[in-house]
């Protein structure tokens, strides 16, 4: 049986759509460029934004834009993040993480200002990528109280030392309730 990463349980856990989980999983550059994946200097604090689908223009028809919250506890004054995905088209098929990289642009990674240059005149631009918590959506402030509860936590300790065990453990709880999530979202659907 493959050995479960810490990466796929924070992944598991980050309120994707799931064709964006099995995408992350299917393309490695695209996972190991999330931010939210290093606890070590990033809590996710499971918040994402979908904004609606873009209409009008022919460069960026049909496609949806997932805004990703991170905390960046490891700097002197930790701010929040937003990195953003596009699902081009709409269609969960083709994903594009667009984030500050030091490993650089891929086909599925891009530089977070190519993200501003392409979708920065449908609302979303550089005032929106770096925030005190204060500046996060009021919506959002709650869990951006317990990402920073959590990052004092972190100091204790290391993610690192988290036996695989407990990883195991910790990624099967999620896939049950997840699996069992679906299960009730299909039956109100019939």
């Amino acid at each position: 049986m493959k050995k479960i990463t810490l990466k796929e349980v924070i992944l598991e856990l980050t309120p994707f759509p799931e064709e964006l989980v099995v995408w992350s999983k299917t393309n490695p550059e695209f996972l190991d460029a999330l931010k939210n994946v290093y606890p070590e200097k990033f809590i996710s604090p499971a918040m994402i934004i979908i904004y609606p689908a873009i209409r009008g223009d022919k460069d960026c028809e049909g496609d949806i834009v997932i805004g990703v919250y991170t905390y960046h506890h490891e700097l002197n004054k930790p701010i929040f993040k937003q990195d953003f995905i596009v699902n081009r088209g709409g269609l969960n098929q083709e994903f594009i993480l667009y984030s500050r990289n030091p490993a650089g642009s891929s086909r599925y990674v891009k530089d977070i200002n190519d993200f501003f240059t392409k979708y920065g005149k449908h609302g979303h631009n550089k005032n929106s990528h770096h925030m005190s918590l204060e500046k996060l959506p009021a919506q959002l402030q709650e869990r951006g109280k317990e990402a920073i509860r959590l990052a004092e936590k972190m100091k204790i300790g290391t993610p690192q030392e988290i036996p695989q065990k407990h990883i195991d453990k910790i990624y099967n709880e999620v896939m049950l309730i997840k699996r069992e999530d679906r299960i009730i979202i299909e039956k109100l659907r019939s």
